[in-house]
């Protein structure tokens, strides 16, 4: 899975929450288990490669060097886009148990977030302190790093505007501008497709970069399955499509005043610029 696919993942899952929010169950505990286990260890593999990293670089001949490098860079969008599952899946944990009225998914989810902040500083150190790279190197990291960061808020906006969740948001302001407008297309007419908007522009705006394989390869597999699979049988289609919120929420006879329409305003969404 590259970085463009698991964005695209993670924005399925933001736009089909409320599915899984609104059905009123418990999580199951083995789902958050095993999620809170996986980014775990995730955690500890990104620390301990990016600990190695300033001294390998440093010792490293001129053709070990780029194969360090393009390994290391690499592993920072692996970091960076890990965050932005963290956040969003996070985001969806805890308002599920605001919905529930439960205290199961909220605990893990600001667990791996402290998980995450610790090696985010770890390979921001990497990328502006080492001398031995440089501008040119590092900067379109840097980029994907605020886009990222700009697509984050983008996809925990209702969740943040809904239930008020502003720290898994880097900039809450933003998340709820975008939140505006995502509550309000979930019972829109029909030509109020913000989602499919946002789904356009993630194709043209993020890289399919490589992300590691091997065991940090099975690891975000394994958080993507755990994430899928804590949806109920009952918010997917018999084609195996996940139910839109507007149509799971006719079926369920939700009240339409629990999401009413709040004025419509086009936001900026990330470019690939």
């Amino acid at each position: 899975m590259n970085l463009r696919a698991l964005v695209e993942l993670t924005a399925l899952i933001s736009a089909h929450s409320p599915n899984l929010i609104e059905s009123g169950r418990p999580f199951p505990l083995d789902a958050l288990q095993r999620y809170w286990s996986c980014s775990r260890a995730q955690s500890r593999l990104w620390l301990a490669r990016l600990t190695d990293f300033p001294v390998e670089i440093a010792t490293a001949s001129p053709q070990r060097r780029e194969l360090l490098w393009q390994r290391t860079k690499s592993l920072l969008a692996d970091v960076l886009v890990g965050e932005l599952v963290a956040r969003v899946w996070g985001a969806v944990l805890s308002a599920g148990d605001c919905a529930a009225r439960e205290v199961c998914g909220n605990p893990i989810a600001r667990s791996v977030l402290v998980q995450h902040a610790a090696v985010r500083h770890r390979a921001l150190q990497v990328m502006t302190e080492n001398s031995c790279l440089t501008v040119d190197e590092v900067a379109p990291l840097d980029r994907l790093r605020r886009r990222l960061e700009r697509w984050t808020d983008v996809l925990v906006g209702h969740l943040v505007r809904r239930y008020g969740l502003a720290e898994f948001a880097f900039d809450a302001e933003r998340a709820r501008e975008f939140g505006e407008e995502q509550l309000q297309d979930s019972w829109s007419a029909a030509e109020l497709q913000v989602w499919d908007l946002y789904f356009v522009c993630l194709r043209t705006s993020l890289p399919d970069a490589t992300l590691p394989g091997g065991r940090l390869g099975e690891l975000r597999e394994e958080i993507a399955r755990t994430m899928l699979s804590t949806f109920p049988r009952d918010a997917f289609l018999d084609t195996g499509m996940m139910k839109s919120v507007r149509l799971q929420r006719l079926l369920a006879g939700a009240d339409r005043s629990e999401t009413r329409p709040l004025p419509h305003r086009l936001k900026r969404l990330p470019r690939g610029s």
